[in-house]
């Protein structure tokens, strides 16, 4: 929604790969923003210096109005409405000689002018620490809770338009270590987490996950390292047994090799490919073998001005009734630019397909975003932006076209 909300983090921990490999399922938005990928100082919209017990404590949120031609995603008769949506947050962060901290809370209110049904309330609380005893190591944990709402345009969401879209609670956790020596690194990297829906309807749908990524690391050139990781995800559903009696537990493992560019300059971020192994716990359901890749770079030939591409082919969690398996092929080119130091905005084309082994089905979704915002003092941001969808399916009224457009105000004390 606005271009700012991470320019303070760590300019490549969005690019972190690994992570991705652990992935089980969509459960975000179909065309988010950006996170911020200009390395430019922030000089105007900065919060004020406030402290508790030697912590620092920042709160703010943004407030947005968001008209949607097609709320159901529907391939006929769509609905339009407009939504106002409220997202406070507030933030606790201590930071020592060798230890960080943070704490932040945020709540996520919408509210539909017409369709009351789609109304919902969510909200997220994160626990982060790091601590670095050397220069060379350093380990860090995380937990954290949300409860989640669907969007209706994610690849298996809800088609009922009746009652509103389902809701989730989910539990996640991990914890890792990372050694960077002068020519060999090595991380390792655990993580688990559980989804439980609302409804007695969307029950067969929990889930819990866990992951390991282990990666070696060599440094190439004083500004590239090549790795080498491996991965290892396990899905239990809860029941196990869905319908037709099948189990649909599983494990996936895989291998990718890669090259990570970090501090870059011009360029920077990460690239790998390899190959993946879903292995289903059930004997009649087939084990596949497939190609598993993931980019995340950043090319900026100007300071204020970037472009991103990003992008993600692999096996992930599947609810589809009949399908073994569902393979997710995603890419994203963007570019961000600075115009004015108090104006800026993106743009950003994606692609998505949804391949499903065992039904034959698949789908494609084309979409595209741009975004502007303009600061207008140090605790105010106006923004607005336009998303439009597009999806076509092999399967008859699974397709749909949506427009989506915003203004919100970003504000922090």
């Amino acid at each position: 929604m606005v271009l700012t909300a991470a320019r303070r983090a760590p300019r490549v921990a969005a690019l972190l790969l690994g992570a991705a490999a652990l992935a089980t399922g969509a459960h975000a938005q179909e065309i988010p923003t950006a996170a911020p990928v200009l390395d430019i100082p922030e000089d105007l919209f900065v919060p004020t210096e406030l402290s508790l017990g030697g912590a620092r404590v920042e709160f703010g949120g943004i407030a947005r109005a968001e008209y949607d031609s097609n709320i159901y995603a529907q391939a006929y008769g769509g609905k339009s409405d407009t939504k106002l949506i409220f997202q406070p947050y507030a933030l606790l962060t201590k930071s020592m000689a060798t230890l960080d901290l943070s704490l932040r809370a945020e709540g996520n209110f919408r509210r539909y002018l017409k369709y009351g049904t789609e109304s919902a309330d969510g909200g997220e609380v994160r626990a982060r620490a790091a601590w670095a005893p050397t220069l060379s190591d350093k380990i860090t944990a995380a937990a954290g809770y949300l409860h989640g709402i669907e969007d209706r345009g994610e690849p298996e969401a809800s088609t009922i338009t009746s009652i509103g879209p389902r809701e989730y609670n989910s539990f996640d956790g991990d914890l890792s270590y990372a050694h960077q020596g002068a020519r060999l690194g090595f991380s390792l990297r655990g993580t688990a987490a559980t989804y439980r829906y609302n409804r007695d309807i969307d029950r067969p749908r929990n889930l819990d996950t866990y992951g390991l990524v282990a990666r070696g690391s060599a440094r190439i050139s004083p500004l590239m390292n090549g790795f080498l990781e491996g991965f290892v995800s396990k899905r239990d559903f809860a029941p196990t047994v869905g319908e037709g009696g099948l189990d649909r537990d599983s494990n996936t493992y895989g291998a990718r090799v890669g090259v990570a560019i970090d501090p870059g300059g011009t360029l920077r971020g990460e690239a790998a490919a390899g190959v993946y192994r879903f292995d289903p716990n059930d004997d009649r359901l087939d084990a596949r073998t497939g190609f598993s890749a993931q980019v995340g770079l950043i090319f900026q030939p100007f300071v204020r001005t970037g472009f991103t591409l990003d992008g993600f082919t692999g096996n992930v969690a599947t609810y589809q009734t009949g399908a073994s398996s569902r393979e997710d092929t995603r890419v994203r080119i963007g570019v961000q630019q600075e115009l004015r130091h108090n104006l800026r905005w993106q743009a950003s084309a994606v692609y998505r397909r949804s391949r499903y082994y065992g039904t034959g089905l698949t789908q494609n979704i084309w979409g595209g975003l741009f975004a502007i915002e303009y600061i207008l003092n140090r605790r105010l941001i106006l923004a607005a932006d336009l998303r439009y969808t597009d999806r076509n399916s092999s399967a008859p009224l699974d397709g749909f076209s949506r427009l989506r457009g915003g203004i919100a105000l970003k504000f922090h004390y």
